[in-house]
Formats: structure tokens, sequence, C-alpha cells
């Protein structure tokens, strides 16, 4: 065969300098004698069974000859070893390729286990060779016929397919639906994963070697993940569920990290993650899997599994509630190892998912020195080890993180911003200037001006900007009084040096994108920084006099109608590359927990501006700018305006925004007087408060007059206007109406005022209110006897609380059991 082979390779050579066939191109000077020589050899075994239909058009594998069979296969392996990937791109190459498929895709139906393993060897060496160029090829003419041996009943070929199978679907995640539209039909048609899992069920140790369960499990991992409708035939499987996590709490680090994998991928489906959610002892083993006493690797895996399983709130608190000590342990530990920097970032990233929410295990996390931990993750790669043990001066730390970005530091700012925000004044309590939380604000709030600082010699790309500015705003929106008044003070340092145009320049920046028109792009991520910027220095000092210089109401106000128009979108993701480790799988039967300023987030931080802005202002009208005794927009301008932006809002709040957006557009309509949210269920409950005809409860006033009302409503949305029995008038309160129907009549303290009253019941009926100026004072005293906590923020102005929820008008508590004796 060599002399016909190398005789093979010198036509092919002289006819490519001749110009000749081959195809012609600087490339083809990539072939050299060796490559031409295995590429000859591979064809000569090739023509023993590779013909064409009826002499011409598609090359089919005819040959069942095993020994044929074998010594094409044998000719691929050196083949395949000498390309590069700049030759993969060449005709011949390509051509070469093709053939070898055909040849695969008839080997493949063998009946002869030692060629069958063969052909497997052979697939996961071209695959391994040629990537993701892979997909250039019918792919498919092998997934099928290789689906078909998944269950081949022969230990070593189940071996080898799997083993092939995987590295197929491996190289194929990201490939078109269509793809896998393709795939997942021959795998359907196959019932592969019904095999696999049959498979799985029957694997004893004693019979089958480790590298069987290790290659099924990694098949049907990768099928998990890729193909959603998989999932259930997994879960529901009581059977299998209890072998994995028999294989999980077994003390083999290599088949748990494979299964730690496997639960992931599963996790991707709501029913899958509550089922494993609710398995309290493999929770519990897959915590202690996170902690230091175990492979780098196997935490690895058990750090990705959590981040799934944190996707929401639900799980977060199943996830938290029993095992949280050790998991946060193992995050500290985890995001501590400054020696194994992937160890490190799945930790950050699992801390970052976890912080997302409210909850004692802020605590734990605080209790573990949180904030060492990230101030040891910003010096740790650039500080001397002389230095190891010494605390920097603010300055040298933020010189270090600014000249020395590292791809870690989103992740700590992140952290940071959600550890403030979340912290109330028992979970973090330090005198001032000591400590590394004073570091790690004084230089987020350094990067915050930095970044502010128009001539600043550093340039920060999008990646610092973003999360410091961030981290700097949440800070002005923390519970916690030092945090707060650290970083305002800090900035107030610092902002001075910008100068007393600086507010100007934001503004005409902001001015001259919401000029452009619609059909011109505008620039969402120059709007977003100049929106953070503004809401830093808004909150870190009131502008009082802000509106008699400029009109930022309206700057502000184009901005959010083309946020709410979708004419400018930003999402975090799009801005932070940080923020892409987020599962890669498709998400099915579950409600996933977006972030509470929503995906917008250009719309939150104008909102943020606007409202703090505007709550700060009562010395001029913000549309005419006329000077105020009270309120924010005089008499004149009020029918204006609230038929035009405050309608805006108003629609805003159907529509389906975050928790947060929705927040503080409800805290800017209260501005105007308008409490709550209109819906149409309060609209036809709101028709029901002047309808006496099925009342059941008659509130007395003290100066005579009485209100009527429903029990079964106001047992629901304000169940503290109810006072107890002892109270009710005669001796059990218990009256007949005009038609003989009992009710209840109730007598009200002489102190509670009549007008707020109304108002009350008009909110709890409509979820919507209009209060003037002059009755805010005496409806926020009852709207905090009612425990009506919305309102009452509303009412005093408060900033809405980060990740508190939107009051929705709910009645269904009313149709379960009743809980008080006359309701």
């Amino acid at each position: 065969m060599r002399p016909a082979a190398t005789k093979a390779a010198g036509k092919e050579k002289s006819s490519r300098r001749k110009g000749g066939g081959g195809g012609g191109g600087a490339g083809e000077d990539l072939l050299t004698d060796r490559v031409l020589s295995l590429r000859a050899r591979l064809h000569d075994a090739l023509s023993l069974g590779l013909t064409r239909y009826d002499g011409h058009g598609a090359k089919k594998w005819q040959s069942t000859d095993a020994g044929i069979q074998s010594h094409a296969l044998k000719a691929v392996a050196p083949f395949l070893s000498c390309l590069s990937n700049d030759m993969l791109r060449l005709p011949p190459i390509k051509e070469s390729i093709s053939d070898i498929l055909v040849l695969l895709e008839g080997a493949l139906q063998t009946k002869n286990f030692s060629v069958l393993i063969q052909v497997a060897d052979v697939i996961l060496k071209l695959v391994s060779s040629i990537g993701n160029s892979i997909r250039q090829y019918p792919i498919m003419e092998i997934v099928r016929p290789l689906s078909c041996q998944l269950t081949a009943d022969q230990l070593l070929a189940d071996i080898s397919c799997a083993r092939a199978m995987n590295c197929i679907l491996n190289s194929l995640v990201t490939a078109r639906s269509s793809i896998h539209a393709d795939i997942w039909q021959a795998l359907d048609r196959t019932n592969a994963v019904a095999s696999i899992v049959s498979a799985l069920q029957s694997y004893t140790l004693d019979v089958h070697p480790l590298n069987y369960l290790t290659e099924l499990i990694s098949l049907l991992t990768i099928i998990l993940w890729i193909w959603p409708s998989s999932r259930y035939h997994v879960w529901s499987n009581c059977n299998l569920m209890g072998k994995l996590a028999h294989y999980c709490l077994a003390t083999e680090t290599t088949v748990a990290a494979k299964v730690l994998r496997l639960y992931a991928a599963l996790a991707l489906c709501g029913h899958g993650a509550m089922i494993l959610l609710k398995n309290e002892v493999l929770m519990a083993k897959i915590c202690e899997l996170v902690g230091t006493s175990h492979p780098g690797s196997t935490r690895i895996e058990a750090l990705k599994l959590c981040q799934v399983l944190l996707r929401s709130s639900k799980g977060c608190n199943l996830l938290m509630t029993s095992n949280c000590q050790p998991i946060v342990e193992g995050i500290i530990d985890a995001m501590s190892r400054s020696d194994d920097k992937t160890l490190v970032t799945e930790g950050c990233r699992t801390a970052l998912l976890v912080l997302r929410y409210a909850g004692n295990h802020h605590q734990y996390f605080w209790s573990n020195a949180i904030d060492k931990v990230l101030y040891n993750i910003l010096t740790g790669c650039c500080i001397s080890s002389t230095r190891i043990h010494q605390t920097l001066s603010h300055e040298e730390l933020f010189n270090m993180v600014s000249k020395n970005f590292m791809d870690i530091h989103p992740y700590v700012w992140d952290i940071l911003g959600y550890l403030v925000v979340h912290c109330n004044d028992k979970h973090f309590t330090v005198r001032k200037g000591q400590g590394h939380m004073h570091a790690l604000i004084s230089c987020a709030c350094l990067l915050a001006t930095d970044v502010m600082h128009k001539s600043s010699p550093v340039k920060f790309s999008k990646d610092v900007q973003e999360p410091a500015l961030r981290a700097v705003l949440m800070m002005l929106l923390s519970p916690n009084g030092y945090i707060l008044s650290e970083a305002s003070f800090k900035l107030s340092e610092v902002v001075p040096c910008l100068g007393d145009g600086y507010l100007s320049i934001l503004l005409s920046s902001l001015e001259s994108n919401t000029m452009r028109s619609v059909t011109t792009s505008f620039d969402s991520f120059k709007i977003m920084t100049n929106l953070m910027n503004l809401a830093c220095l808004v909150l870190s000092q009131p502008y009082h006099n802000l509106l008699n210089r400029r009109n930022p109401v309206d700057i502000l106000s184009t901005i959010i109608k083309e946020c709410l128009h979708n004419h400018i979108h930003v999402t975090r993701s799009k801005v932070t590359s940080h923020l892409h480790f987020c599962f890669d799988g498709s998400s099915c039967c579950c409600c996933l927990s977006e972030e509470w300023e929503g995906e917008n987030i250009v719309l939150f931080y104008g909102l943020v501006v606007l409202f703090n802005l505007l709550k700060s202002t009562t010395l001029v009208c913000v549309h005419c700018k006329r000077k105020l005794d009270a309120g924010i927009l005089c008499h004149n301008c009020k029918d204006e305006y609230t038929e035009g932006f405050l309608r805006v809002l108003q629609c805003a709040l159907c529509q389906s925004l975050s928790s947060g957006q929705k927040l503080y557009i409800a805290h800017i309509l209260s501005l105007f007087g308008l409490y709550g949210s209109p819906s149409k269920l309060g609209g036809k409950m709101r028709s029901a408060l002047d309808d006496n005809e099925l009342a059941d409860l008659e509130i007395v006033l003290s100066d005579g007059q009485s209100l009527h009302a429903h029990r079964a409503i106001i047992s629901v949305r304000c169940p503290n206007l109810l006072p107890s029995v002892k109270s009710l008038l005669g001796s059990d309160g218990k009256v007949t109406d005009e038609r003989g129907k009992p009710a209840y009549r109730v007598q009200m303290s002489d102190r509670v005022d009549s007008r707020a009253l109304k108002k009350i019941l008009e909110y709890t009926y409509a979820g919507f209110v209009m209060v003037d100026d002059d009755n805010v004072k005496p409806v926020r005293t009852l709207a905090k006897y009612c425990h009506l906590k919305p309102l009452q923020d509303m009412l005093q102005k408060e900033q809405p609380r980060w990740n508190s929820d939107y009051p929705r008008y709910d009645l269904t508590v009313a149709l379960g059991p009743a809980e008080r004796s006359f309701s």
C-alpha cells in the first residue's frame, strides 16, 4: 500500500503545481508531503468500499466486510492527527472529512462489536480534531445510527458509543435550533433517554466498570442540558433519583462530581429543582461538598449546582433555611482561595446569587467577615507578600484597583452592593474610620467619582464603570445608617472638585440624547452612565435649587417615556460581561426571579433620579417654574401634567415591569397626590363601596355619620380596621338590616378623622386613592395604625426598600377559611 499511496500523493502535488484539480489557493501550501501521503493512503483505503449512486452523485459506503471496514477506519486516525485549524478550510481536506463521515455512517450499521468500538473511537477522534467545524458537515448522518447503537447490549461498545455521542453533543451545544430539533428527533425515535435511564438503574459496581457509569451520566447530563423535554424522564423516576442520590452520597469523588453536573442540568426544570431541594439529606450532602474537605473540582460542581438552585427566591429559601451555615462557610472559603482562581470565581458567583435576596443568610456572611474577604480579593493578586497582613490606605487601595483591573473585581462590587442594600444596623456595626468595610466604601466612591470626572486620566471599561457606580448607588439606598453616611460623606468630599457646572453637563448630555429622533439610535450606555452619576449626586446631597436653574423633570420624563416605548433599552448583561455565566441551558417549568431593578436599567435609574429629585423639591412648580407654598405642581399645571406624563406612568403600572420599577413609579405618582395602583378589579370593588345593598358592616363615626362596608373585603385588604368582638356595639355588636340579615355595627373613636377614614376605605377597596396635601397627615396616621405599609411609605415620601414586593390587588384570601369570628 505504501508505494501506491506515495505515488498518488506525488500525482496530487504535481497537479496542484500545474493549477490542476483539488482546489487552488495560497492555503494549499499547507498540504505538506506527509499530509498528502496520509490523505492518499486514506483514500486508497476508502476506495475499497466507497461508491457513488449509479456511478455518479452522492457517495455511499457499501462494504459489509469487517476487515475492509477496520482497514479503512485505521487509516483515518493518522490523517486526522496531522491536520491543523488552517487546513480545515481547504477544499481537499473538506472532501476527505466528508468521505470519512460516509464511512462512519456505513460502518455504524455493522453487527460486529469490535468494529463498532473502532467506529466510536474514530468519531471521538474526528469531533475532537475538527471541533466546531463539525457543524459544516451532515453530522446527522452519523447521529441517527449512533443513537441506535447506544443500546448495543455489549458493555465496551456501549461505553464507546456513549463517549462518542457525548463528544458530538458537546460540540453542538450552541448549534442552531433546527439542528437541535433534528438530533432530538433521532434520540426520541430510538428511545435513547429511556435506554440510558434503564442502564443507570441496572448499574452495579460488581458487574460494570466505573467508566461505564460516568459515561452514561455525562451523556444524560448533556441531553438534559440541551433538551428540556428530556428532564421529565429523570425527575419523575423515583428509582433513578434514588440511585443518583446514592451515587452522590458515595465517597467516590469522580462520580459525585458527575452527578452534581447532572443535577445542575436537571434543576433547570422547576419541578426537578423542587424535588432536589425537598430531599433534605441530599441537600445537606451537596452543601457539605461545597466545604473545604473536598477536592476543588467537586466543590466547583457543587457551587455551580447551588447557582442553578438559587435562581428563584423560593429556591433560595429552601436551600438556605436548613443549610445556611455550611453553605455560607463553604462560599466564604472558596472566595478566600487565592491559589485557585476558578474556585474563587464560582464562590463569588454563588455569593452574588444568594445575596440578591433578603434573609438571615446575610447575617452569616457578615459573621464570616465577608467585608475582609472582598478586601482581600481586591488586594490579594497585587499586594506584595511583605504587606499581606497590612491594611492599605484608601488612596493606595484605589490606585491598586484602578491600575490592576482583574476579571474578578466586578463580582466584588456587585456582592458589596447587595450586602449594603440589605444591611440593617444589626448586621453591621463599626466605629467610623475603622475596618475593611470603610476601605471598600471609600474605594468604590473614589472609583465612582473618578468615572464622573471628565478629565480623569484613568479610562475605565464598561465592566468597571457600571458595577462600581451601582455599588455606590446601593450604598446610598442602604438602610444601614453608617454605610449611608460614609458613602454620602465620601462623595461630598470629592464632588466639589468636579465643579458647579457638572450637574449642568450631565443634564445637557442627557438632553442632547433625548432630542434625537426615534429613528436615530440612542447612546444608551451614555444615558445609563449619566443617570447613574446623577442618581448618586441627588441621593448624596439635596439639590433644592436645581429646578430653578434647569428643567430636569422634562428631560427625565422624555427618557422614561422612550424606555416605556422600548426605544431605549439596556440590560445589565449587555453592559457587564461578568454576568454571562448564568445558565447556558434552557429553563423550563419554573418562574425565575428577575432582578428587582428589572431588565431595562435605564428606566430604573431614570425613575430613581426623578423620584428623589421631586421629593426634595418644594420651591417651584416642576412644570412652569412658578413659586409654590406647598406641593410640586401649581393649580394651573395640574390638569395638563396629569393628562400627560402622569397618565403614561399610570398606564405603565399595568405593564410587565419589575417590582422595583413599579414601586418607584407608584412613589413618583404619590408626590402628585395619587396613591396606589389603579386596576380593573380595584375599579369594580370601588363601586361596591358606594353600593350598600350587600354591605354587612356599619362604621359609625364620632360626628354621627355612618359608612357601610363589606367584612370579607375589609378582613383581607385592611384587617386592622376591624376591632375585636368585645368592642362592638351592644352585647355582641350584631344587628339586623332592613332585610333581616345579620350585620355588625362598629363605633369609631373620636380621634379617627372622618375624611382620613373615607380615604383609607377607598384605598382598601380600589387599591388607589387621591389625597390632597391638607389630608396627608391624618391619612398617614391612620394608615400606620392599619398597618398599610405601602400606603404609609408613599405618604411619608419614603424610598422604596430594595427587593420589596410591589403590592398587588388580591382578594383570593377571602375564599379561604375565615380567621375572624365575624368575617
